[in-house]
């Protein structure tokens, strides 16, 4: 009888075998899911078409919303800046808002904002093309915390160019309000800008053109003269205002402006008492009427014991100015409007020299 041969079984091996098969067959199917999602992305076949309901503009824009950047070697191309798409602009070729509605920024915000955008930018500005520049519309923040955190872009999604300075002010507080309503003080030196820069004429205009703070309805003509009342303090003045909720509120803003009358430019003393004030408000917490009288108080005080000037009006050509003496303190106080910015320089040497030579020769 033949002897049959010995199979010589490895469990192990077939064992290795089995899981190795497993694997493939597992990594096969993922891939072919991976695939058939890339494919049909809805989970519908194709013989099942799903109509697209979406506008064209709108389309366009979602396929746009990821930034294009721009490698050291790659050349920024303004004409890539088309409206609706999204690409990151070196900061040299960006501009401001000329009118936005934000107008006084606090460093910690911006800080904050910086440490967070060495990671990405999670919101795009809004700007549009104006020449071979970029102006912002909104994302005055975002442009400051970006350019402090060492970043050299700043993406913006761009947009058809406003109507005017008003336009651009309006479309900028659409997005401003998105996120919160602008600040009594930003309000008011936002209405002063547009006076000035004649983006309207007059404050009726103000008052048809541009709402009021909380977004929704028409400012009344007495408003309107408060919120310009305020935007006459010193910006200074202001900026260290904003600093505290307290004096940040329209009553207290509304009496420390009383320290400075209108049309008159703002005098060491005024400013001096407006700071003391300033800081009384903030240490003792005072009450809304608590900072009406002690301001009246000291205002009317001031006022009393102020050394009328003797002022002297200056008009040499296009440069206009006065020249304000006071006698009992010694003092004279000089201003001077209309002197070309290059020109300054000089006109400084002069007043330097004409002074050390009246106190050589008058000791």
């Amino acid at each position: 009888m033949a002897t049959q041969p010995k199979i010589k079984l490895d469990p192990q091996a077939a064992m290795n075998r089995h899981f190795a098969r497993s694997a493939a067959t597992a990594q096969d199917r993922f891939a072919l899911a991976a695939e058939t999602i890339t494919r049909i992305p809805t989970g519908l076949s194709p013989e099942q078409p799903v109509a697209d309901t979406t506008p064209a503009v709108s389309q366009a824009t979602l396929t746009t919303q990821k930034p294009v950047h721009h490698s050291a070697q790659e050349a920024f191309d303004i004409s890539k800046c088309v409206p609706g798409a999204v690409i990151s602009v070196p900061f040299h070729l960006i501009d401001l808002n000329p009118v936005g509605p934000r107008q006084i920024y606090r460093s910690e915000e911006i800080d904050k904002i910086a440490q967070t955008l060495v990671d990405g930018q999670d919101d795009a500005a809004h700007g549009f093309v104006r020449g071979e520049r970029v102006v912002l519309i909104d994302g005055g923040t975002r442009y400051r915390s970006a350019k402090i955190s060492g970043v050299g872009f700043l993406d913006v999604k761009f947009e058809d160019a406003p109507q005017g300075d008003l336009d651009l002010y309006l479309r900028a507080r659409r997005y401003n309000d998105q996120r919160s309503q602008p600040s009594v003080i930003d309000h008011a030196l936002s209405l002063r800008l547009l006076l000035d820069s004649g983006a309207v004429g007059s404050s009726r205009e103000l008052i048809e053109k541009v709402p009021d703070l909380n977004g929704k309805g028409r400012m009344a003509e007495a408003q309107v003269s408060v919120y310009l009342r305020i935007a006459r303090m010193p910006r200074h003045i202001l900026e260290r205002m904003s600093e505290s909720a307290i004096t940040s509120q329209l009553t207290v803003l509304y009496a420390i402006s009383e320290i400075f009358p209108k049309d008159e430019d703002p005098t060491t003393e005024q400013i001096d008492l407006a700071v003391q004030l300033i800081e009384e408000i903030k240490t003792k917490d005072l009450t809304k009427k608590q900072v009406q009288d002690l301001v009246k108080s000291r205002v009317s005080n001031e006022r009393q014991h102020r050394e009328r000037s003797m002022q002297q009006p200056i008009a040499y050509g296009s440069y206009k100015g006065h020249i304000k003496v006071f006698a009992k303190r010694g003092q004279i106080d000089l201003s001077l409007k209309g002197v070309e910015e290059e020109k300054l320089p000089l006109l400084q040497r002069e007043f330097q020299a004409l002074i050390e030579r009246f106190t050589t020769e008058h000791r």
